[in-house]
């Protein structure tokens, strides 16, 4: 007896291709025979499961947020202590770590591929943004953030740093590091909490 292929296990197998090809090659040189020949199928098994590139392309997308979205859900489930969980919830969105160095870097050339095709911005879809938003939520909550801070200042700060993070990771892989990244996550915190992070 045949062995059954589950739908949406190899669509999310047909999307990891798409990351990859992605990141070998840009947007632009992304093509549906070139992510088939990745996954091992013909262009016909493609089009069982997509019927247009632009269709992939938005699962791909969607793919990278959800799968961000559940670490940092699971991340916030464990037992550790709240500045801890906050750290590894922002180190979720950076590389390198495995498939979520791919996810990492991927989200942030979908980010990028969206301007270039005008489409109008969804804060809602922006994961990274998102977890930001209920981070800071959380330190309110703590009660660990100094006076007086903009609070939306701060949310647009911590997004240009991370996307910033993840863009030098990208140009200059020989610089970053897990520890460095932890490094300057902290070191942000820090400016911004009360009472010093010690992790």
């Amino acid at each position: 007896m045949p062995k059954l292929i589950d739908p949406i296990e190899r669509k999310q197998l047909i999307a990891q291709a798409t990351w990859k090809i992605i990141l070998e090659e840009g947007m632009e040189g992304t093509s549906v025979r070139k992510i088939a020949r990745e996954a091992g199928l013909s262009l016909g098994a493609m089009r069982y499961y997509f019927s247009t590139q632009e269709e992939l392309m938005l699962y791909a997308e969607a793919l990278v947020y959800e799968r961000l979205t559940d670490t940092t859900a699971a991340i916030f489930q464990k037992e550790m202590p709240p500045m801890e969980k906050i750290v590894n919830v922002l180190l979720a969105f950076l590389p390198p770590d495995n498939e979520l160095e791919t996810e990492a870097k991927v989200r942030l050339l979908f980010k990028v591929h969206a301007h270039h095709k005008k489409a109008a911005y969804v804060e809602q879809q922006d994961g990274a943004l998102q977890a930001i938003k209920n981070i800071l939520s959380n330190l309110i909550l703590l009660n660990v953030l100094k006076k007086k801070l903009n609070i939306p200042f701060e949310t647009d700060r911590l997004i240009y740093l991370l996307d910033g993070m993840v863009l030098d990771a990208m140009v200059r892989p020989n610089h970053t590091s897990r520890e460095r990244q932890r490094e300057l996550i902290i070191y942000h915190l820090n400016s911004i909490c009360k009472e010093k992070i010690n992790l």
